[in-house]
């Protein structure tokens, strides 16, 4: 799987902007895979390519749902937010030729989180949530919190997700809550609790 042609493809379909946080992302998934021993090349490509469909049109990307995942995203059809991260999974599998079912997850599961996610599913998750240029209340914490314990950053992060969909009013997918209910059952867990 070749680096540089994975970048040709995304920069196809990305604005510079979006290309560029994309980096930024892939950039952040790399310093936290070597980190926690992840994979590095897998953590690249799913870092590098977790929002290829980001910008497809709203209608495309509800066609490849329909297509792919209905299941996942049928009481989700019109919360465009989260559609580009099942779509873009489906389309890198047919179209970019990717098959690695933990590169596919991440992309796929890298807005909603998911119950039982695998150690690359959450460094692409929180990546994404804390790479450099993002800005908002407590995201320094949540930065703190990734290198020190990515399951308890995750945790912290996926409360604050809720909270502000919760004040906006915002549909809350069913994978961000069972990914809550398994992180707290986790966390506690390790605490002896």
């Amino acid at each position: 799987m070749d680096i540089n042609y994975f970048k040709k493809k995304l920069k196809e379909v990305l604005s510079e902007k979006r290309y560029n946080h994309s980096i930024r992302v892939m950039e952040t998934a790399q310093e936290l895979a070597k980190l926690y021993n992840a994979n590095i090349k897998e953590v690249t490509i799913a870092a590098l390519l977790h929002d290829y469909a980001k910008e497809f049109p709203k209608k495309d990307l509800i066609d490849i749902c329909k297509e792919c995942c209905l299941e996942e995203t049928n009481d989700y059809l019109q919360a465009g937010q989260i559609l580009h991260s099942f779509a873009g999974a489906h389309f890198v599998n047919k179209h970019l030729g990717i098959t690695d079912t933990d590169i596919l997850n991440s992309i796929k599961y890298h807005t909603t989180g998911r119950e039982n996610m695998e150690l690359i599913e959450k460094i692409i998750y929180i990546a994404d949530a804390i790479e450099p240029q993002r800005s908002y209340m407590h995201v320094d914490e949540i930065r703190k919190l990734a290198k020190e314990n990515i399951d308890q950053a995750i945790l912290f992060e996926v409360n604050k997700k809720i909270e502000y969909l919760i004040s906006n009013n915002s549909i809350i997918h069913h994978n961000t809550i069972k990914l809550r209910n398994w992180l707290i059952t986790k966390v506690l867990n390790n605490q002896g609790g």
